[in-house]
């Protein structure tokens, strides 16, 4: 005879069972809970002035923000069913449930502080010892934008349209004008008060799209985006052109933790460089020994800077690739194999003939030097040197960075130091993109995509934690019986009291 165990899903309780009863001990949910009552919140907490409904807890809105995103769930409904069904979500909110709005509303209201909030997870990671400083890689990626890329329009576009809707804005009062009238003798007791709903609709786009004008003109922009004009068009790995935000990390080697983070506007990357070191250098008091950074990075700005404040940096030029797959016969020409004379103020070329100095020009908005070779005509080696009537090479005045950068990066002790770029920043947008599915922000504007990609990083950063955690708690000194988990009675303090022993 089979015997079951009874099931009965009407079953009534005597008494209601604690939430804390329904997540097992080790769930990470446990640690978010801990790391966020951990946190100082009166900058959000401050914003509030009382009067009215009492707010939610801004540490509940965050536990589970922090939560939503680290299992890649970044929609506010989705969010609010999750709070309705899934129990890790009704232990962090304490079985409340907060309306879409009130968390739409949260995002986009902290846009200011939520920084802060990153910092202190940042701070927590390495008073753990996560965060060495001795290395950190640099990396940005593309994020689509909440948007159509054929809702991008160029000036003259903008305008047609503007006009466009200006005159259909006319027809519509002219008509509602010959219904008012024809109402007001029908019904000479109506006030007239209320604007037709095509009219509303119809004046609220004449004002985006005067608003995208005046920012086309403003940042002397191609094209705007008229449903997120702060979006700017980028071209995404696929070659496609769409509108994007270009976000930044900077990510220590030691535990693959997000120490920095920004969204720029700007689709190349070396507009991020000295940001991203200054973030770091304010999230933890000192710049670190050592950043990696693709030839996207490469500029002498970014050279001297990293120079100036004692970073020892390991950045490809974008020539370095090419010229290391070049023959010797096929590289004898490359700019790198003329040799400059200081005392000529001339560059002589591999065939021994000069370049002199004739101009200057604008490069990236610095100043560089021009030298034209004189006798190219007659050389033999001229087809293979140029195609144009004579060499020119073009001197910035801080050549020899470049210089000594390449021999940095040919040496075994660069190769080594700049692989560990593909391993330490490549895996977290990996991660970010198809793990967390983040390969477009839900907002819109720079402010809200910011705070955005920041609950990513504090997420991954809180999850990284979280595994450190596991980790560390399986060597904890066990004070129940061996047979049981070792992480079952395991809390946030005693690991903090344990971590500061080592």
């Amino acid at each position: 005879m089979k015997i079951f165990r009874g099931y009965e899903q009407s079953q009534e309780f005597l008494l209601p069972p604690s939430l804390d009863e329904f997540i097992i001990q080790d769930h990470e949910v446990r640690i978010i809970n801990d790391v966020v009552n951990r946190l100082d919140l009166s900058g959000i907490r401050d914003k509030y002035n009382g009067g009215g409904a009492p707010a939610y807890d801004p540490a509940m809105m965050l536990k589970v923000l922090i939560y939503a995103y680290s299992l890649g769930i970044y929609s506010s409904r989705k969010i609010v069913q999750e709070l309705k069904t899934d129990t890790a979500f009704m232990y962090l909110s304490a079985m409340q449930c907060p309306d879409f709005r009130t968390f739409c509303l949260f995002r986009s209201s902290n846009t200011e502080v939520l920084p802060e909030i990153f910092v202190q997870v940042v701070r927590l990671c390495a008073s753990l010892g996560m965060v060495k400083l001795g290395h950190i890689a640099i990396d940005g990626t593309k994020l689509k934008a909440n948007a159509s890329v054929r809702r991008s329009l160029r000036k003259d576009e903008v305008e047609r349209e503007i006009e466009r809707v200006k005159s259909e804005i006319k027809g519509i009062i002219k008509v509602s004008e010959a219904i008012d009238k024809e109402e007001d003798e029908q019904y000479p007791d109506g006030d007239g008060s209320e604007m037709p709903k095509d009219l509303q609709d119809k004046e609220y786009r004449l004002k985006k799209l005067k608003e995208a004008q005046e920012l086309l003109e403003k940042e002397k922009l191609h094209k705007i985006n008229l449903t997120d004009p702060e979006a700017r068009l980028m071209k995404n790995k696929q070659h496609r052109i769409e509108p994007a935000y270009n976000v930044q990390v900077a990510v220590d080697a030691q535990d693959q933790i997000i120490v920095a983070t920004d969204v720029i506007q700007q689709s190349a990357d070396y507009e991020g460089f000295q940001k991203m070191l200054q973030q770091t250098q304010e999230n933890l008091g000192r710049f670190p020994d050592q950043v990696s950074a693709d030839s996207g990075y490469f500029t002498y700005d970014n050279l001297e800077y990293a120079d100036r404040v004692g970073v020892d940096a390991f950045i490809p030029d974008n020539m370095l690739r090419w010229l290391e797959k070049q023959t010797d016969s096929e590289k004898r020409y490359d700019k790198s194999n003329f040799q400059y004379d200081v005392c000529q103020d001339a560059y002589i070329c591999p065939e021994g003939k000069l370049l002199n100095r004739y101009s200057k020009a604008k490069y990236k908005g610095k100043s560089v030097i021009l030298y034209r070779g004189r006798l190219c005509a007659d050389c033999e080696a001229k087809n293979k040197c140029t195609h144009a009537r004579s060499r020119i090479i073009w001197r910035d005045g801080r050549e020899s960075l470049v210089l000594q950068m390449r021999e940095k990066l040919r040496s075994e002790h660069g190769r080594q130091t700049y692989l560990r770029r593909m391993y330490t920043v490549e895996p977290v947008f990996g991660d970010m993109k198809w793990n967390r599915n983040k390969r477009a922000t839900n907002l819109r504007g720079l402010a809200r995509v910011r705070v955005d990609f920041l609950l990513m990083c504090t997420a991954h950063n809180i999850r990284k934690l979280i595994k450190r955690i596991h980790q560390a708690a399986l060597s904890l000194p066990l004070s129940k019986p061996t047979h049981m988990h070792p992480i079952s009675n395991w809390r946030f303090p005693e690991y903090l009291i344990w971590q500061a022993c080592l």
